[in-house]
């Protein structure tokens, strides 16, 4: 049966560990811009717009504390337990790819992610961040389906496959932080008059995220 040091793995640990290779990453790169242009890590703009991308990192953490609290409380069988299990791999995954996806939309704008460009790399950065909103949403419903009071019958087998579909679904769904990430930073070049531009092909990659979430969502059992 899974345990709740697995759990924990799942939501907390796994998000920690992205959440930190992400602040590295983009801090590095700071530290690369600085080299080319004295002064920059000085600059109170750039530190604290550094600040704001960490919160936009921290999202899968706190979330993650909200879905392992409830997780925790469904009472595992044979039959939950590989759904249980999937819901984490499912919570990891989209962690993991939603922080990089974001940190390389502010990897790839550079010095323009902390100055000029801030507000439109910060929406863009957004539009990833809805994989893992999404997963909260899918992840709430599973875990309505699978914690049940004394009283009621544990999941039956069917349930736990449909529930399973659902999370298999939504796996894919979190290949839609990478693609938006990707589409947005094969742009050539970030500006005022490109923006619009470069906002589409965000949504554009996030649609597969749409499509996997409402798949998943006639999966859920009604009852």
């Amino acid at each position: 049966m899974v345990a709740v040091e697995e759990l924990l793995l799942y939501f907390l640990i796994v998000p920690a560990i992205a959440y930190a290779v992400g602040a590295l990453w983009v801090r590095r790169t700071m530290r690369a811009i600085a080299e080319r242009q004295l002064g920059f890590l000085r600059e109170t703009g750039a530190n604290a717009r550094f600040f704001v991308y960490l919160a936009l990192f921290a999202v899968p953490i706190v979330f993650g504390i909200v879905t392992y609290t409830l997780a925790a409380g469904i009472q595992v069988t044979s039959v939950s337990d590989p759904v249980v299990r999937l819901l984490g791999v499912a919570w990891a995954l989209a962690s993991i790819l939603t922080v990089l996806s974001e940190a390389w939309i502010v990897v790839r704008w550079k010095a323009a992610s902390f100055k000029e460009m801030f507000a439109r790399v910060l929406v863009l950065i957004v539009i990833p961040e809805t994989v893992i909103v999404w997963t909260l949403t899918l992840a709430i419903m599973v875990v309505g389906v699978l914690r049940r009071s004394t009283a009621e019958p544990p999941i039956s087998q069917s349930s736990a496959d449909a529930v399973a579909r659902a999370l298999e679904y939504m796996i894919v769904g979190t290949l839609a932080a990478p693609l938006t990430a990707f589409l947005v930073n094969r742009q050539p070049v970030l500006s005022v008059r490109t923006f619009r531009r470069v906002l589409v092909w965000a949504v554009v990659g996030d649609i597969l995220a749409v499509v996997c979430l409402v798949l998943a969502f006639r999966q859920i059992p009604r009852t």
